[in-house]
């Protein structure tokens, strides 16, 4: 049993490394945003302009889109250099530059609380610019004042949040892997560690976060609006989080313990805080919109039956755990992992280093079963 689960480890980090975004596409991104800042910095004179990324591209949890015709997000705060007393004002500042921009103007479009640039068709990514400027206490919170607007007939008004603080208490629970995993790669690949490239190092945390917002993608496919928010499954997770779990055991720590990290208002209302904020409550719309609330238990509770006792995944054959994984995080993308698997099994089978199990599964431990060519489609 041990050695199925660390194969369903070793088969979720191949699965990650499918559904992350390239160097490439991270680069662009980079690039565009730094564009957007460098534009806002220089065409708001009056004021200095820095934009930054919050969310899961900060994060490092930013994950391809189900279909090619699909876009993923880049979630920006663009800090204004001043104290507006007048949330409107804060937004239109930013919005009205990007509107005399030749380059942003006809992709601009106006949300409750960002403005999101639309790319070209050729991009598969759109920016969503969230205006917002520092607190009062900003100097020793990194806490921001940002628009927000509840509906187009509300008015605007200000919210505190905290992108920059949130990412530093995500990045101190990795902080211990983190600096194995690069010392192992410096060390690998003959680098100095400052040398080794922040792409080339995933954490066990973050590529657990990766498969749960894909499960997640391809289960809410036909009903994205009270699918569990990101922010709601990356605050628990990392929670959980000790840096001693592979991915296996990090999933199937969260679906059984996430229950420990709820709490309950005076109301009787769930509670999932901000780490760095206790004042927001990550779970806030779950009143007004109980079925996002129903459909996060009901999500979990399948989570654990998907991905943690799964008896196919646990011990079926490699044709009967294709198709489930299939299934699970979508077929074009787990076809293309098995023709990996597949080619690096020709190349190992040539070099006599692995051997097939009985139920057809591949082992490193010799047996008298030969490996024969095969394409996992399930066919």
């Amino acid at each position: 049993m041990i050695e199925n689960k660390q194969n369903i480890d070793k088969m979720l980090r191949r699965i990650a490394d499918e559904i992350e975004i390239s160097q490439t596409e991270h680069e662009r991104a980079v690039k565009s945003y730094n564009a957007v800042g460098t534009f806002l910095d220089n065409n708001i004179p009056q004021y200095n302009i820095r934009v930054i990324p919050q969310g899961s591209f900060r994060l490092g949890t930013v994950i391809k889109p189900i279909t090619d015709k699909d876009e993923y997000d880049i979630d920006l705060v663009a800090i204004v250099d001043n104290k507006f007393t007048d949330a409107e004002d804060l937004k239109n500042i930013v919005g009205d530059a990007l509107k005399e921009s030749d380059r942003y103007s006809e992709k601009l479009k106006e949300g409750k609380r960002c403005w999101t640039i639309e790319y070209a068709e050729s991009s598969n990514y759109h920016m969503d610019i969230l205006p917002a400027m520092k607190s009062d206490t900003y100097m020793t919170t990194k806490e921001l004042t940002m628009t927000h607007k509840e509906d187009e007939s509300s008015d605007y008004e200000f919210r505190q949040t905290n992108p920059e603080a949130y990412y530093d208490w995500f990045a101190k629970r990795m902080e211990e892997e983190k600096k194995n995993l690069t010392e192992e790669y410096a060390i690998r690949n003959k680098l100095e560690i400052v040398d080794v490239p922040e792409y080339e190092i995933k954490t066990t945390l973050q590529i657990a976060i990766e498969i749960i917002k894909r499960y997640r993608d391809i289960k809410f496919q036909e009903n994205p609006d009270i699918k569990p928010i990101s922010i709601i499954l990356t605050t628990l997770m990392a929670r959980i989080y000790t840096g001693k779990e592979n991915v296996y055991e990090l999933i199937e720590k969260f679906s059984k313990e996430y229950i420990r990290y709820l709490e309950k208002d005076e109301n009787g209302d769930i509670l999932i805080k901000n780490p760095v904020n206790e004042n927001e409550n990550f779970a806030d719309k779950w009143p007004k919109y109980p079925d996002r609330k129903e459909a996060f238990f009901k999500f979990m509770t399948e989570l654990n039956v998907d991905l943690v006792t799964n008896k196919i995944l646990l011990e079926g054959n490699i044709r009967e755990q294709a198709t489930s994984y299939k299934k699970l995080f979508g077929e074009n993308m787990v076809n293309r992992v098995y023709e990996n698997i597949a080619n690096e099994t020709r190349i190992e089978r040539e070099n006599s280093n692995i051997y097939l199990k009985e139920n057809g599964n591949i082992t490193s431990q010799k047996t008298n079963i030969n490996v024969r060519n095969h394409n996992f489609y399930g066919k």
